[in-house]
């Protein structure tokens, strides 16, 4: 029989044992232990998020007892209108989502980083229309998402190639819709990102001609909450920027696997793959800059009632950030906002 003095010093390893599994994972151990605290985040699903997907294949996640719920829309645009709505914590999109909703009155919409940037957007035509170079888009229809980026740099492209708004029609299609629209004819040409713009060259093979539809200019991927969010959940949303920042960091350390990782998201080839120039976790002055440039050709172009440019610097909430990773924070923010 064993002493009870030794099976107090026996049993009480095990109950360690017991306890440290409790609260740790494969991963690590979660610093608070308990079930791990959801954050659902709405989005449209591309490339330029790849870290979000980075995030969940790798459990960075896990690592801080996180659980990041994905929404699917089919624009980033309707992501921010639910987030404004009350039914998400986080929306990530373009921020010409942001510059539109805050025109709209999305005064409490917040801006905590962007996650990518890049150029991924391009603008694809019918052969069989008479379309072979940009200069023949005159007098055509075009089909866009409206109040979206794809109609900016829509606007852009069409600019730079000598053609104003007023000389082509443009046609408001949802995205998933605008491979059948395009190969019914009900259009000549569109204007939207990928893995649609894959699908859309799948669909209709050698009669397509495509061009890059930025124009040079770069799309900001952000990720957007609300002040009521931003106070009440800081502490999931500084875990979640530090998950975030685990996948930029492998993105830059393994950027074949990271690749590899959007790739099977998105279900498309990582030869066909159109991924951004930049994933990271970062707030930049030239963000601001983009947005003033948004701002001003929607007022230029009747796309909203108001015609003075925004303070976008007011949109912006670096805090949580500049906790996790204050390098990454490159944009003059006036110390009474710090």
């Amino acid at each position: 029989m064993i002493p009870p003095k030794r099976r107090i010093a026996i049993l009480v390893p095990w109950f360690l044992l017991i306890l440290w599994s409790g609260t740790c994972g494969p991963t690590g151990c979660s610093p608070h232990g308990g079930p791990p605290e959801k954050i659902t985040i709405g989005t449209n699903l591309n490339a330029m998020i790849g870290l979000i997907f980075i995030t969940k294949t790798q459990g960075y996640d896990k690592d801080h007892n996180l659980e990041i719920i994905l929404k699917g829309y089919q624009t980033g645009l309707e992501s921010v209108r639910e987030l404004k709505a009350g039914r998400l914590d986080l929306a990530s999109c373009a921020e010409f989502a942001l510059v539109e909703e805050i025109f709209a009155g999305g005064a409490d919409l917040r801006c905590l980083a962007t996650i990518s940037s890049g150029e991924v957007d391009e603008l694809i035509a019918r052969r069989d229309q008479g379309v072979n170079r940009p200069g023949d888009l005159k007098g055509k229809a075009i089909g866009v998402p409206r109040k979206t980026s794809a109609e900016f740099f829509l606007g852009r492209f069409l600019t730079f190639n000598h053609i104003s708004l007023g000389e082509v029609r443009v046609v408001d299609v949802n995205p998933f819709d605008l491979a059948d629209t395009l190969a019914a004819g009900k259009v000549d040409a569109v204007l939207i990102w990928e893995p649609i713009t894959h699908d859309i060259k799948k669909k209709l093979g050698n009669n397509t001609v495509a061009w890059p539809a930025q124009e040079g200019q770069q799309v900001y991927r952000l990720l957007l909450s609300r002040e009521e969010v931003v106070k009440t959940k800081a502490a999931a949303l500084e875990k979640l920027m530090r998950a975030l920042a685990q996948a930029a960091e492998f993105a830059r350390e393994q950027p074949a696997a990271a690749r590899a990782i959007v790739s099977q998201w998105l279900k498309v080839p990582v030869t066909d793959l159109q991924a951004p120039k930049k994933y990271d976790l970062f707030l930049e002055q030239v963000l601001l800059l983009a947005m003033e440039d948004q701002a001003r050709w929607m007022i230029e172009n009747k796309l909203t009632d108001q015609t003075r440019v925004p303070n976008y610097l007011e949109y912006i909430d670096a805090e949580v950030l500049l906790k996790v990773t204050p390098q990454a924070v490159r944009i003059i923010i006036p110390k009474n906002k710090m």
